[in-house]
């Protein structure tokens, strides 16, 4: 559902777009494609090493659907008719890059066996699979302990299945393709964070600069803490009336009621508006919807760095948690996988590329512009592109102009 109101006297837009999900909108086909595979190995890779095992994977319950294998996340009997037009299958991904089978010279009483559940925020607990592991001969570490680390393992690895579940709803629900790419370290960590914040009712201050991503990470923490029929409304304060914040939220609240209301750029806000956001905060915090859901506040700043009133830290500091967004230069290791992404939105099939001293150099700028700023880079080099490759010469003076 889309909806756009205005402000009384002039007429600015207070609201943007209200989503409210609906059983067809829920994103249950989640792709096993190479970048899910090519995350997951690192997760287990990593986790082997760490806990001296000499064999780690996972086993997944997948379906075949138009050509592709999917993991099902679903919650009812409905949705498990659905798959049985697919053919069903066990796909294996495992720490090692051998071909042979995987758990063919396993031990019983040195291996483990562990669910992978996932569930959504609302509905039951869906089993995808096991993850399965056998420690190296000698190992000192106790039984009970690499349970524990394994647990962790597997938590790790839903979390991951979450964040492509909340990818292909930005592409199906939102319309667009805001959604975070990449399989850095800095990304997991952030998984990890939005995972504790969306369980939590205390609002959420996402704190970072233009381009990191602030829209998609009160997307996925509304994924994350809300069922899907809840609605997404997102509002800007930088176009409020000043004066008539009381009046507005209020509107905003009667559409948000159980789900999320996303409030950008809460540093404009004037001290009397935001004296009246304190005000309705506390009332609405405390009013359950359908007995169960609260209204869930996120709120962003301009920039990391934004100066703040007395009044607006404090309520800030002792009324929510904050949420830091990792810069481009935090992500790295996913320059590569941005920029590929972003030449094939733009290149238009054709054989663009950069070579791979032209990647090097890609990858060591300092990106002061985040996301947006290497977007930006590629649409020109696309354009300017006369053969199939760009070189690190040809990369150079670009680079300096961004």
């Amino acid at each position: 559902m889309i909806g756009l109101f205005k402000a009384s006297n002039t007429h600015k837009p207070v609201a943007r777009a209200i989503h409210k999900f609906n059983q067809s909108s829920t994103a249950k086909w989640v792709p096993v494609n190479k970048s899910f595979i090519t995350l997951t190995k690192i997760i287990l890779r990593a986790a082997s090493e760490r806990l001296s095992l000499v064999q780690l994977a996972i086993t997944l319950r997948c379906v075949t659907h138009q050509g592709y294998r999917h993991l099902l996340l679903v919650n009812d009997a409905q949705d498990l008719q659905i798959a049985a037009i697919g053919q069903t299958e066990e796909f294996i991904i495992s720490a090692q890059d051998s071909i042979g089978a995987p758990f063919a010279n396993f031990k019983a009483e040195a291996a483990y066996s562990l669910p992978i559940d996932f569930k959504p925020p609302l509905g039951n607990i869906q089993r995808l699979g096991y993850l399965v592991a056998q420690s190296r001969p000698g190992c000192s570490i106790k039984r009970e302990q690499v349970i524990k680390d394994l647990a962790l393992v597997a938590d790790e690895i839903v979390r991951t299945i979450g964040r492509y579940q909340t990818r292909y709803r930005a592409i199906h629900v939102y319309g667009d393709q805001s959604y975070w790419i990449g399989n850095s370290k800095a990304l997991r960590l952030l998984d990890q964070q939005m995972d504790l914040l969306a369980k939590g009712n205390l609002p959420v201050l996402v704190r970072a600069d233009k381009g990191t991503g602030k829209v998609i990470a009160a997307r996925s923490l509304h994924c994350l803490g809300r069922p899907e029929l809840a609605p997404f409304i997102e509002s800007d304060c930088t176009e409020w009336e000043q004066g008539n914040a009381a009046s507005i939220l209020q509107s905003l609240h009667s559409f948000a009621n159980g789900g999320t209301l996303f409030l950008r750029n809460l540093d404009a806000l004037s001290p009397g508006d935001f004296q009246h956001l304190h005000e309705f905060w506390r009332q609405a915090s405390q009013a359950e919807f359908d007995g169960s859901y609260s209204l869930k506040l996120i709120v962003s700043l301009s920039r990391f760095d934004c100066a703040l009133s007395k009044m607006q830290h404090h309520w800030l500091q002792h009324h929510a948690r904050e949420l830091h967004l990792p810069s481009l230069k935090e992500r790295r290791e996913d320059i590569r996988d941005l920029a590929q992404f972003f030449i094939g939105e733009f290149a238009l099939g054709e054989g663009f590329d950069l070579t791979e001293d032209a990647w090097r150099l890609l990858e060591s700028a300092p990106w002061q512009g985040n996301v947006e700023q290497l977007k930006q880079l590629i649409k020109k080099l696309v354009l300017m592109a006369d053969g199939n490759l760009i070189n690190a010469e040809e990369l150079a003076p670009l680079l300096e102009l961004h």
